[in-house]
């Protein structure tokens, strides 16, 4: 009789070059997402209409740091967070949609490993993007106060804290992108999540949902005095808010995260604790 030893299959090792492995895959990913069509297309129209502006009237010059700054704070706190979300949905459910994931299957590194490296690719890709963005919008505020502050009435720029908020914008959406493709694989999962972002906010940022006017205040979206009522903006700590805003990106990771099976008790428990202290933020937030 031929004896066959049976043994049980090991998960790989997380060792050194696989993280480099990880690393790679989210530089590449990151790269595929601010580099996506929708960027591009988007971009060319706003030049469009800039262009067309300027030649009905009669303004054919470069733009002041008075524009610059107003299109970069304009442009992210309504349209980019946005669009970061399609471009993540598209990356993450690209092997899905060319049916790759077989291919993918085969490859050295897990599938848990691969959405890690799609998280990491949010941080390095859109997070970046935001970063020089909100840097170059705060060097084009201190300079808008250096120089008189003109044209902007009784409006300031927008404070480091609130700017740090507007990049959290795009880290967030491409985040929730990541969680929403992971977990939702049907044609229809990025239409439907493009219409819970939008409707979910607006509903949030309804002043008349509340007695109190502190619904807003829950929004994932800046609540910056600028784009709504100074009235109830003025309610609760924009601090605390960046720090909410922080726990709901990390639980979008951990949502992520729980797609496996193998970790989901570990998971678990740290997506509580990372709720809970969302929960104080929130709390604290508007007291």
């Amino acid at each position: 009789m031929t004896a066959v030893a049976m043994t049980s299959v090991a998960e790989p090792t997380i060792t050194r070059s696989s993280w480099r492995a990880v690393v790679a895959l989210g530089w590449r990913e990151g790269r595929r997402m601010v580099l996506s069509p929708v960027f591009g297309l988007v971009l060319a129209l706003f030049l469009l209409m800039g262009g067309v502006e300027s030649v009905a009237e009669a303004k054919l010059s470069l733009p002041s740091a008075r524009t610059l700054y107003d299109v970069i704070t304009f442009f992210t706190a309504l349209y980019l967070g946005l669009l970061v979300y399609i471009s993540a949905h598209l990356v993450t459910s690209s092997a899905r949609r060319t049916s790759a994931d077989p291919q993918l299957a085969a490859s050295a590194l897990s599938a848990r490993q691969r959405r890690v490296g799609l998280c990491l690719g949010v941080l390095l890709g859109p997070g970046l993007l935001a970063l020089v963005l909100m840097t170059l919008a705060a060097v084009l505020g201190n300079s808008l106060i250096t120089t008189g502050f003109d044209g902007f009435d009784e409006d300031r720029p927008l404070s480091l804290l609130l700017l740090f908020q507007l990049g959290l914008m795009l880290v967030g959406g491409g985040l929730f992108a990541v969680m929403w493709a992971t977990w939702l694989r049907f044609p229809g999962s990025l239409p439907l999540g493009f219409v819970v972002l939008v409707f979910g906010t607006g509903v949030l940022l309804a002043p008349d949902r509340s007695p109190v006017n502190t619904w807003p205040w829950f929004a994932p979206y800046i609540s910056a005095p600028q784009w709504f009522d100074d009235g109830w903006t003025q309610l609760g700590s924009h601090g605390w808010h960046a720090v909410y805003l922080v726990g709901l990106c990390a639980l979008a990771f951990c949502a992520t995260m729980l797609r496996d099976r193998e970790h989901r008790t570990k998971w678990l428990g740290i997506s509580a604790g990372i709720f809970l202290a969302t929960v104080v933020a929130g709390a604290l937030q508007v007291s």
